[in-house]
């Protein structure tokens, strides 16, 4: 079972605003839960899957069914890369499905797309549950949210936006979490130090002395940058972009 734990609302289980830095810890959690022991960078889609199946989230337990093969469209019929739903005929369940026929055979697309599901199921499912069992809750909500959540076609790293202008709250902490889970700060620090010193990028003492050097933005070209993200990538098992958003949201690299 994963078990993890964040500020909330009671009694409608909603979860409280957070930093990007609390939804980073919670995607390491996650992470330590379902990799145990091992240490490989990219995260096996299917071990994610299978040691997600049960959830605890803030006391309140449930379960997760997904479906990887099924064609998603979203209310207004456009094609969606996944979505988290819950059925108050199945109250304590949440079903992730992936679109299978978009993601085709990308894994790092639907590694990244799971873990952004994931984190809709985990932010989300507790308030949609409790609201299926204190319906009266539907109308004290802090945030009202529908009970399906959809992963549009611009998935990965950055926050994406319904409005432009105004952040999609549930999104980019979706985003965030999947970031950290996939890539956590300290391991992708760890392999980044390592190829940046073979790749003969200069680096600087970051502003906390303990930690490893970090990149010199200032003194790094972009083709190096380019370069170090594409190692990343094959190592993590993302996309190059999602490591490029990662360094600079984790402040990996200095000046930039």
């Amino acid at each position: 079972m994963l078990v993890l734990n964040y500020p909330h609302f009671r009694p409608s289980f909603e979860p409280r605003r957070l930093r990007a830095p609390e939804i980073w810890v919670l995607g390491e959690a996650a992470r330590r839960q379902i990799v145990g022991a091992a240490q490989k960078p990219k995260l096996d889609l299917s071990r994610l899957i299978a040691r997600s199946r049960r959830l605890q989230v803030n006391g309140l337990a449930f379960e997760t069914h997904w479906e990887l093969g099924r064609a998603i469209t979203d209310h207004a019929g456009n094609p969606a890369l996944g979505v988290v739903e819950h059925d108050e005929s199945w109250p304590s369940a949440a079903l992730i499905s992936l679109n299978g026929e978009l993601i085709d055979e990308r894994e790092d697309l639907a590694r990244s797309t799971a873990g952004h599901e994931l984190g809709h199921a985990v932010f989300e499912t507790p308030a949609w549950i409790q609201r299926s069992r204190q319906p009266s809750l539907r109308l004290e909500l802090h945030e009202p949210a529908p009970e399906r959540r959809f992963q549009p076609l611009a998935t990965g790293a950055a926050p994406v936006k319904a409005v432009p202008g105004v952040p999609d709250w549930r999104e980019w902490r979706a985003n965030e979490f999947m970031g950290a889970l996939l890539a956590p700060r300290p391991l992708l620090h760890r392999h980044m130090f390592k190829r940046a010193a073979a790749l003969g990028i200069p680096m600087v003492a970051p502003e906390h002395g303990h930690e490893l050097p970090v990149i010199a933005g200032q003194k790094t070209g972009f083709e190096a940058i380019e370069t170090l993200a594409i190692d990343l990538a094959e190592i993590f098992g993302v996309s190059i972009d999602f490591i490029q958003v990662r360094l600079r949201k984790y402040g990996l690299i200095s000046g930039r």
